[in-house]
C-alpha cells in the first residue's frame, strides 16, 4: 500500500472513531456528576496551554514572605476555598458539582505548572469551566504585562505552598472563610447563650 494511502486510512479511522465517542458522549450527556474522560482532559489540558500568551512565561515578582503568605492566605480562604477548599484539594460541595471539577492544587499537575500559567489563569480564568476571571477586563489587562495585580501573584505564592500547609494554618483559614447572614445570626445566638443570657438556640436545621 502507498503511504498516501496508508496515511488516509488511518485518518478515515480516527474520524471515525471520534465521531462514534462524540456520540456516545452526547447520548450519555455532560453530566457535573461525571469525570471528565481521559480524551476531555487531555483536550482541556492541551488547550489551556495554548491559551496563554508567551509573554506570561515569567517569574512571580513577589517574594514568598511570611507576611505576603498570611495575605494570600485571607484572600484565598474568602474568595477560592468554597470551590478549591482551604487545603487546595477541590473536595468541597460546590467543588465536587462543578464539571469538570477543580484540580488538586497540591498535585504535580498543577505545581508544575510556571507562575505565569498559574498567574494566568487566575486572571483570565478557564473557559467552559467553573473559574472565572478575576483580573480587569478592557485596556488595564496587559498593562505591565500582568505584574500589576499584586493580589493575584500573592495568591500564586499561596498556591505554591499549599502542599506544605499545616492543620494550624488550615484552622486560621476557617476564619476568613465566607459566612452567610444566618450562619452568623446562629454563631452569635451561641456565644450569648454560652453567656447566660439567651435560651438554648432552637434547631434550624443548618448544617455546618
Amino acid at each position: 500500500m502507498k503511504p498516501w494511502k496508508a496515511a488516509l486510512a488511518v485518518l478515515i479511522v480516527l474520524v471515525v472513531a471520534g465521531g462514534v465517542y462524540i456520540g456516545i458522549l452526547i447520548r450519555g450527556g455532560f453530566s457535573a456528576r461525571e469525570n471528565p474522560s481521559w480524551a476531555e482532559a487531555f483536550a482541556a489540558r492541551i488547550a489551556r496551554r495554548l491559551a496563554v500568551p508567551a509573554i506570561y512565561a515569567m517569574k512571580n515578582p513577589y517574594p514568598a514572605t511570611s507576611e505576603n503568605l498570611h495575605e494570600a492566605e485571607a484572600h484565598f480562604a474568602d474568595h477560592c476555598a468554597s470551590c478549591h477548599g482551604n487545603d487546595g484539594s477541590g473536595d468541597t460541595l460546590f467543588g465536587r458539582g462543578l464539571y469538570p471539577k477543580p484540580p488538586d492544587m497540591r498535585t504535580s499537575e498543577t505545581q508544575h505548572k510556571s507562575d505565569g500559567e498559574l498567574y494566568y489563569t487566575i486572571e483570565n480564568g478557564v473557559r467552559l469551566s467553573g473559574m472565572p476571571a478575576f483580573g480587569p477586563t478592557g485596556p488595564a489587562q496587559d498593562k505591565d504585562l500582568g505584574t500589576n495585580d499584586a493580589e493575584s501573584w500573592k495568591l500564586v505564592l499561596f498556591i505554591r505552598h499549599l502542599p506544605q500547609i499545616t492543620s494550624e494554618e488550615l484552622d486560621e483559614m476557617k476564619n476568613f472563610n465566607p459566612r452567610t447572614d444566618e450562619d452568623r445570626a446562629e454563631e452569635e445566638q451561641e456565644e450569648k447563650f454560652l453567656n447566660g443570657s439567651e435560651p438554648p438556640p432552637s434547631p434550624t436545621g443548618h448544617h455546618h
